[in-house]
């Protein structure tokens, strides 16, 4: 008999997940090869506070699902159920959770698995675009060539690049960047038309964080494919031989292209999904800068 087989889903407490919870949400993670470390989860406890729900059994937390507002949309993160639980409603019950944290009015989007998409379909989320995780291998010393005009990025340019991210991505999602750039700021650059002259302009900036499993690089925002490839090149160098993950929009062919000359393997697909909300979108107005790989399915 599987463990909690017994247990069925209405039986199960659904509430908020808490510091104290960190330790066994981080070992629920683990144990299905997430790259989590108890970094994440204490930074999901800053910026969702009221939306971080666990699904917790007298044998410890079987299900975790989080709900943060980003100010013009909502986002649905960290939607995870110990195999053992699955199958009985569990999933359906955390993602009603970290909906209802989420103003009801307000889009809500998320990045959805193969394994997971069937659940949001039913929920009303419809498929907006496409990325791939793609993998560098760790002990690749190979370091893909810098091209553009890059430097790392430091603290004074934070209030600039969270501007320029809110307007790109659409999310308020300040304290997860600042929380990122103290994380790995050997993956934080920023990329200039000309470094030299006061005319030139913002290029692109990327930055990244460290994992369980691997390091994560992103977001990866710049004007061109060119200069997207020169901020992941500087990050890629800084790696120091460790696997390297990129989440890349699939859409943009000329950069998926240079990942794989850059040693990277596709591991895996992502669903950009989206359940409209009941306010009218937001209107996005054109920019120079695009997002050519997204901060991670946790941060949207």
């Amino acid at each position: 008999m599987s463990p909690g087989s017994e247990i069925m889903s209405a039986d199960i407490d659904i509430r908020l997940l808490t510091e104290n919870d960190v330790e066994g949400a981080l070992a629920l993670s683990a144990s299905c090869g997430w790259n989590q470390r108890a970094a994440e989860w204490h930074m999901m406890l800053q910026i969702a506070p009221s939306g971080t729900f666990t699904a917790a059994t007298p044998d410890g937390i079987v299900g975790t699902a989080i709900g943060i507002d980003y100010g013009n949309f909502g986002w649905i993160a960290m939607m995870l159920v110990n195999p053992a639980y699955r199958s009985r409603g569990l999933g359906a019950r955390l993602l009603e959770a970290a909906m209802g944290a989420i103003p009801r009015d307000m889009p809500i989007r998320l990045d959805a698995t193969p394994l997971g998409r069937p659940l949001y379909e039913r929920y009303g989320f419809v498929l907006e675009s496409s990325l791939t995780r793609h993998v560098r291998p760790a002990g690749e010393s190979q370091r893909p060539v810098r091209s553009g005009t890059v430097r790392p990025l430091v603290e004074s340019d934070l209030p600039a690049i969270m501007q320029t991210d809110e307007r790109i991505s659409g999310a308020h999602r300040h304290g997860a960047l600042r929380w990122a750039f103290g994380d790995a700021p050997r993956y934080a650059w920023i990329g200039m038309n000309n470094l030299e002259g006061t005319s030139g302009g913002l290029a692109g900036y990327c930055l990244g964080r460290g994992g369980r499993l691997f390091d994560h690089l992103g977001p990866i925002v710049a004007d061109t494919p060119v200069s997207a490839a020169g901020l992941a090149a500087a990050a890629i160098g800084e790696s120091r031989e460790c696997s390297v993950v990129i989440d890349a929009h699939d859409m943009h062919d000329e950069f998926v292209t240079w990942l794989r000359g850059a040693r990277f393997e596709p591991q895996r697909p992502l669903y950009r999904m989206c359940r409209p909300g009941a306010a009218p979108p937001q209107a996005r107005h054109a920019d120079t800068l695009i997002e050519f790989a997204i901060m991670g399915p946790e941060f949207s």
